[in-house]
C-alpha cells in the first residue's frame, strides 16, 4: 500500500559547528514486516484518537540504541511513526514531547504490584505545537508522521519518551480501530499509556493518583513498542561546503481530470522537503517527499522544496507556482487524449450518477484506455 510521509514540523536549514554534522537513523522496529496493533485503545501507542486526552512513556533501552555508541556530540533530532488511516475525521491535538536520559530498563513496580510511570516536568519538555490532522487526506493509507526536535544525548544510556495528546473537547474523537498504529513483534512491556476523556497527562501526573497506572485510571501497562524512527546527529570530520544541488518540479495536469499533479525531480541523490502554500493562505508543515502531489482545489498554488545530500548543506530552495482551474466537460483533450466517458463508484464498487464524497472516478478515452482516481466531492 503506498505510503504517505508527512513530517509534522518544519525542518530548519542544518547550522554547522566546527565540524561536520552527520546525520543519522535508529529504525526501532521492522519497517519492512511491520503490522497494525487492533487490540484494546487504550494499548496503543504513542496516541488514539478515540479519546480526548491520551498519554504515553516510551522506553527506548541501550540495546536499541547501539548505533549510537562511539559517537560524539550525538542530538536527538526527531521520532517518527507509522500509522494506517481508515477516518474521515478532521483530528486536532495539542501534543507535547519531553524527553529524558535514563538508566532504568523496565518500569518499575511498588510493594503492591502495581506498575509506575516516571516523572517528568517542564524542564524535560522538548517540543509542544498544535497539529491538525486531515484524515480524508490519508483515508485507505499508510503513513508516517514525524516530530522534530532538537536535545543532547548521551551515547550509552536509555532514551525516555514521554508524549501528551489533548484535544480542545471530548467530541473530536475517532473510532478505536480507525486509527491503528504499526508495531513489531518482540519488543514487549517498554511503553505504557494513559486514556482519558475529560484529564490531560499533564494534569494527572500532578494528581494524588499518579504515578500509579492501573486499568481503573485509563491505562495499559505491558504495551509494545510502536514502529519507531530515531533521527539523531553526531560530529566528525570537518565541515562540507558544498551544497546539494537544488531539485526541480515537472507540473501537468492528465486525463481529463479537474486536478494538477506536481513532480519534484532530484539532481543528486538525496532526501527531499517540501511545503505547500494553498489558495487561501493555508501553509502545510515540511514533509518528506514520496510521491507525486495531486490538488483539486481551484485557486493559485505554490510549492516549495529543497533537498539535503549525505555529506553536503542543503540545497537553496525553489518554488513552483500553478492555478488549477475547472474542466469544462469530457471531450477536453488531456495529454493528447480524447475522453469519451467518466464513470463514477463509491468505495465498495458501487457505480454512482455522479461524484458524492470519497469516489473512484473512472475516465474511458476514445482510444480504449481507461485510467482511474481517488476524488472528493
Amino acid at each position: 500500500m503506498k505510503k504517505f510521509y508527512m513530517i509534522l514540523a518544519a525542518i530548519a536549514a542544518m547550522t554547522m559547528t566546527a565540524q561536520a554534522q552527520n546525520w543519522a537513523t535508529i529504525d526501532v522496529g521492522d519497517w519492512d514486516n511491520a503490522t497494525t496493533y487492533n487490540g484494546s485503545y487504550f494499548d496503543m501507542a504513542p496516541t488514539t484518537f478515540y479519546v480526548a486526552h491520551t498519554g504515553v512513556q516510551m522506553l527506548y533501552t541501550p540495546d536499541l540504541l547501539a548505533d549510537m555508541d562511539g559517537k560524539q556530540n550525538v542530538r536527538i533530532k526527531g521520532l517518527t511513526f507509522m500509522f494506517h488511516d481508515e477516518t474521515f475525521e478532521e483530528i486536532t491535538r495539542n501534543v507535547k514531547i519531553y524527553v529524558q536520559e535514563t538508566d532504568a530498563t523496565e518500569f518499575a513496580v511498588n510493594e503492591e504490584g502495581v506498575k509506575q510511570f516516571f516523572p517528568f516536568s517542564e524542564e524535560n519538555q522538548v517540543w509542544e505545537e498544535e497539529r491538525f490532522y486531515d484524515m480524508l487526506y490519508f483515508y485507505g493509507e499508510d503513513y508516517t508522521t514525524a516530530f522534530r526536535f532538537d536535545c543532547p544525548f548521551t551515547p550509552g544510556k536509555g532514551l525516555l519518551v514521554t508524549m501528551v495528546f489533548d484535544a480542545m473537547d471530548d467530541d473530536n474523537c475517532t473510532m478505536g480501530s480507525d486509527y491503528a498504529p504499526f508495531y513489531t513483534s518482540g519488543i514487549r512491556s517498554k511503553a505504557m499509556t494513559y486514556t482519558n476523556n475529560s484529564t490531560s497527562f499533564v494534569d494527572y501526573a500532578v494528581g494524588p493518583d499518579f504515578p500509579d497506572a492501573t486499568a481503573m485510571l485509563g491505562c495499559g501497562t505491558n504495551v509494545d513498542l510502536p514502529l519507531t524512527r530515531i533521527q539523531y546527529t553526531y560530529e566528525e570530520g570537518t565541515e562540507p561546503t558544498e551544497k546539494t544541488g537544488a531539485p526541480t518540479f515537472h507540473g501537468y495536469t492528465e486525463d481529463g481530470i479537474h486536478g494538477y499533479f506536481v513532480e519534484i525531480i532530484p539532481t543528486e541523490e538525496s532526501v527531499i522537503y517540501y511545503r505547500i502554500i494553498y489558495p487561501d493562505g493555508t501553509v502545510t508543515d515540511w514533509a518528506e517527499y514520496e510521491d507525486i502531489l495531486s490538488f483539486e482545489g481551484d485557486g493559485k498554488h505554490r510549492v516549495e522544496a529543497y533537498a539535503v545530500a549525505d555529506g553536503k548543506l542543503p540545497s537553496e530552495e525553489i518554488a513552483y507556482e500553478f492555478v488549477v482551474a475547472p474542466i469544462t466537460g469530457v471531450e477536453e483533450m488531456m495529454s493528447g487524449k480524447t475522453v469519451a466517458g467518466v464513470r463514477y463508484f463509491n468505495m465498495a464498487g458501487q457505480e454512482m450518477t455522479e461524484a458524492n464524497g470519497l469516489t473512484i472516478m473512472v475516465t474511458t478515452y476514445t482510444d480504449g484506455t481507461t485510467s482511474a482516481v481517488k476524488v472528493v466531492k
